[in-house]
C-alpha cells in the first residue's frame, strides 16, 4: 500500500513548503529580537545571571548567595554564562541566544518526532511552523527566558512522542535517539518546578488509556524522566544540602503561605476559557487527533500549578496558556483547510481577539526607564555597590547590571523579612500569639542580619521600594536604619523606587562650594 509520502511530487512540494516555513521562521526570530527590547533582560533572569556569576566566582549557593528556588534554576543557565565568558560576550546576550537555541531544539526535535510518526496533519503542521515559532519567541513577552518558558518549549518533544505512541492508526517505533532526546528535554520542565509533573502524568495516562496498555506508563522516555528526577534529588542533597536543611523549611513556612489561589483562578479563568473555546471553534469539524489531545491535556494539567502557586504572575501561566495555543494550532492542522469566505474571516477575527486578550499578562514591563537609569549613572562613579530595602526583586534587578553596580547582598530582596513580618501581623490579628511571635522573631533576625550587611558593605547606592509602606515604615521606624539612611540623599526616583546616593564627606562638600 502506498502512502501520501510516496505520491509523485510530494517530496518536492514538502521541500518547497519547508523552505518557505524556515524563511518565515527566521523572520520571526528577527522580529522577536526587536520586540524583546521592550522588556530587555527580565527581572528573574537578571538575578539568575548574577547568581550564576557569583557561584562561578567561588561563592556558595544557599550560603553566600540565597535563592528560594531549588538549584536547577541556577544550573539551567550555567552553560550560557560559562559560554558567554568564553566567547567574551555579555551574559544577557548569551542567555538570550541560549533561549533561542532551546526554542530551536524544542520545535526541531518535535518536528523530527512528528515526521517519524507520519501523522496525517504533518504537511499542514509544517506550514504552521512560523506560528509555533512566534508562540515561543514573540508571545512570551515578559516571560521570555523564564525557566517556565524554556521548560515548556523543551516539553514539546515529549508530547510529540506521546502522540506517536497514542496513535492507533499507524504504529511506528520512534528510535532510541528520539526517545532519549524527548526524555531529557521533557525532564527540564519538571526539574524547573516539580509541580509540572502533573502536565506529564495526565497525557501519559491518556496514552495508556488510548492504547489500553498500562505498561506504556513505563515507556523508555518516561523511565528517563524518572531516572533524571532521582539523580537530581540526590544531587541536591549532595551538592547543596543547605537548601533542604535551611532554606526549604523557610520557603514552606513563609514564601508558600503568601498566595491566593482563588484570586489567581478567577483572574485567569476568562483568558483560559477563551482559548478552550477557540480550540472548539477554530476547526469544529476537525478530529481531535492524538497530537491535539496530549497537548491540550498537558495544558489543562498545567493550570493546577498556576493555581496552586497562587501568585498570579504571568510566567506562572505561560505553560498552560502556550500549550493551549499549541493545541489550537494542532487542531487547525488537522482540519481540511480553510477557504477564503465569511466563515474563515470570522475564525481569523476570533483568533486575533483571543490572542490579544491572552497576551495581556505578558505585556507589562519592569524595565527601568532611561531617564531613571541616566540619573543614577550621573550621580555615581565607577562601579558602585548597591543595597536594597524592599521585598520586590525588581527593586535591584536588572537595575544593578544596567547601571554597572555590584550587588553584594546574599538575598535578592527582603522577601523573607517582609513576608514574615506580614504573616506576624496577620497572625496577631487572628489572635494567634505563638505564630505571631515566631514570624516576628524571623523578621527581626532577618533585619539584624541585614543591618550587619549594610554596616559591613557601606553601600554607595540604596534602592528603597516606596510602594510598600508597611515594610519600609517598619524598617525605617528603627533608629538604626533611620540613622543609616540619613547618610544618603535621593538621586533618582520613579513610580515605585527611590535610589539614594551616599552623601559626600564634609571636606569634599566645602571644596565643591
Amino acid at each position: 500500500m502506498s502512502s501520501a509520502i510516496d505520491t509523485p511530487g510530494f517530496g518536492l512540494t514538502t521541500s518547497s513548503v519547508l523552505r518557505v516555513a524556515l524563511i518565515q521562521s527566521a523572520v520571526v526570530f528577527v522580529v522577536a529580537a526587536l520586540w524583546q527590547q521592550r522588556w530587555g533582560t527580565i527581572v528573574d533572569t537578571s538575578w539568575l545571571i548574577s547568581e550564576a556569576e557569583r557561584v562561578l566566582d567561588g561563592e556558595r549557593l544557599y550560603v553566600d548567595v540565597i535563592d528560594n528556588n531549588p538549584p536547577f534554576s541556577i544550573w539551567l543557565f550555567l552553560p550560557a554564562i560559562v559560554l558567554s565568558r568564553w566567547a567574551g560576550i555579555a551574559p544577557e546576550i548569551g542567555v538570550y541566544l541560549y533561549t533561542c537555541l532551546a526554542v530551536i531544539v524544542g520545535l526541531g526535535l518535535s518536528a523530527l518526532i512528528v515526521r517519524r510518526a507520519g501523522f496525517s496533519e504533518n504537511h499542514a503542521l509544517l506550514r504552521l511552523l512560523p506560528l509555533f515559532v512566534a508562540l515561543f519567541m514573540i508571545f512570551p513577552g515578559n516571560a521570555f527566558t523564564e525557566r517556565d518558558h524554556v521548560g515548556t518549549v523543551l516539553f514539546l518533544p515529549l508530547l510529540a512522542i506521546m502522540a506517536l505512541r497514542a496513535n492507533t492508526t499507524r504504529r511506528v517505533k520512534p528510535g532510541i535517539a528520539l526517545i532519549v532526546g524527548a526524555g531529557l528535554c521533557g525532564s527540564i520542565l519538571v526539574l524547573v518546578k516539580a509541580y509540572y509533573v502533573v502536565a506529564y502524568i495526565v497525557p501519559a495516562l491518556y496514552v495508556a488509556w488510548r492504547r489500553r496498555n498500562l505498561w506504556l506508563l513505563l515507556a523508555p522516555e518516561n523511565c528517563i524522566i524518572g531516572i533524571v528526577g532521582v539523580i537530581y534529588v540526590a544531587l541536591i542533597f549532595w551538592l547543596t544540602p543547605e537548601f533542604m536543611r535551611d532554606l526549604f523549611p523557610q520557603v514552606v513556612d513563609i514564601y508558600m503561605k503568601a498566595r491566593d489561589p482563588l484570586r489567581v483562578a478567577l483572574s485567569y479563568a476568562p483568558i483560559y476559557l477563551m482559548i478552550i473555546l477557540l480550540f472548539r471553534m477554530v476547526a469544529p469539524k476537525a478530529p481531535v487527533t492524538p497530537l491535539c489531545a496530549v497537548t491540550l491535556l498537558a495544558s489543562l494539567a498545567a493550570v493546577a500549578p498556576l493555581i496552586y502557586q497562587g501568585k498570579g504572575w504571568g510566567y506562572h501561566a505561560f505553560a498552560a496558556i502556550s500549550l493551549a495555543f499549541a493545541a489550537v494550532l494542532c487542531r487547525t492542522a488537522a482540519s481540511s483547510g480553510w477557504r477564503y469566505n465569511r466563515e474563515t474571516l470570522g475564525r481569523v477575527v476570533l483568533c486575533a481577539i483571543v490572542v490579544v486578550f491572552a497576551s495581556q499578562p505578558f505585556l507589562p514591563t519592569q524595565k527601568p526607564a532611561e531617564a531613571f537609569v541616566a540619573a543614577i549613572k550621573a550621580a555615581s562613579k565607577g562601579e558602585p555597590t548597591l543595597g536594597v530595602i524592599g521585598s520586590d526583586i525588581a527593586a535591584a534587578h536588572p537595575l544593578d547590571r544596567i547601571v554597572g553596580a555590584r550587588f553584594l547582598s546574599a538575598n535578592n530582596s527582603d522577601w523573607l523579612g517582609a513576608l514574615a513580618f506580614v504573616l506576624a501581623q496577620e497572625a496577631a490579628a487572628r489572635g494567634e500569639a505563638a505564630d505571631a511571635a515566631r514570624y516576628q522573631n524571623q523578621s527581626d533576625a532577618y533585619l539584624d542580619a541585614k543591618y550587619a550587611e549594610f554596616a559591613r558593605h557601606n553601600y554607595d547606592l540604596i534602592v528603597v521600594q516606596q510602594d510598600e509602606p508597611l515594610w519600609t515604615d517598619h524598617v525605617f521606624g528603627q533608629a538604626r536604619f533611620a540613622a543609616l539612611l540619613s547618610a544618603y540623599h535621593p538621586i533618582a526616583r520613579d513610580e515605585r523606587f527611590i535610589v539614594y546616593g551616599r552623601n559626600a564627606p564634609a571636606d569634599q562638600s566645602s571644596k565643591a562650594r
